[in-house]
């Protein structure tokens, strides 16, 4: 069948008699001029947007959508990243992503929960990870109330990791900072840049790679 007719079809059993928004859905998901063609000529990307406006054609107010990403090329990604984003804004749906792709979810989702063995374990606002996995200077000290006073002189935001390790964020003055820690006894024995990935943050929760049967939505 066409893009067109696949529509129709799903209309019927909607029991919505009326196929004058077909067009317009068909135009919302990127394939108009496409109506006369064979949906078993389109390219995965293409077929991935048909299942999203068969999906939308009752305008429900929300989608849950699994691994709609999955072996697409780059530009077929985006094009369905996309397709989300305006779902979510020109419609009002909200959308249930269930994926493994971490690294494109964190270019989408609002709010997380994470499954391990069928169990959710964490869930946790856009925001929230966003702090969570921000950039920082990793640092390892001597002295832990000398890294304090320090910190707390120089009015930056830390989070102490163990007895001999913490991050610390924004952008300190490396000079000025191993200085004030001088002046409070406390010697810095090594500093790194620290990225925490969503992929890092996840293995990390559920307890490294023991765990190969954990999944993120």
């Amino acid at each position: 069948m066409t893009a067109w007719d696949n529509i129709r079809m799903q209309y019927r059993n909607l029991g919505m008699p009326d196929f004058s928004h077909i067009p317009e859905l068909l135009k919302l998901v990127g394939l108009d001029g496409t109506e006369k063609k064979k949906a078993k000529h389109f390219s995965l990307g293409m077929r991935q947007r048909l299942g999203i406006a068969m999906a939308i054609a009752g305008d429900p107010d929300f989608l849950i959508l699994d691994e709609p990403t999955n072996g697409l090329d780059p530009q077929g990604i985006i094009e369905i990243r996309e397709l989300i984003l305006k779902l979510n804004r020109e419609k009002n749906i909200t959308v249930l992503i269930s994926s493994h792709i971490l690294g494109e979810l964190s270019k989408l989702a609002t709010h997380y929960g994470f499954i391990d063995h069928g169990s959710m374990i964490k869930e946790i606002s856009g925001d929230e990870l966003e702090k969570s996995c921000r950039k920082c200077i990793r640092v390892t000290f001597t002295n832990t109330n000398g890294l304090i006073k320090a910190l707390d002189s120089m009015e930056l935001e830390y989070k102490l990791i163990d007895e001999n390790t913490a991050d610390i964020y924004g952008q300190p003055g490396t000079t000025k900072l191993i200085n004030c820690l001088s002046a409070e006894n406390c010697e810095i024995t090594g500093i790194t840049e620290h990225d925490e990935s969503l992929e890092s943050y996840f293995i990390k929760l559920v307890g490294g790679g023991n765990n190969e049967s954990a999944s993120e939505s």
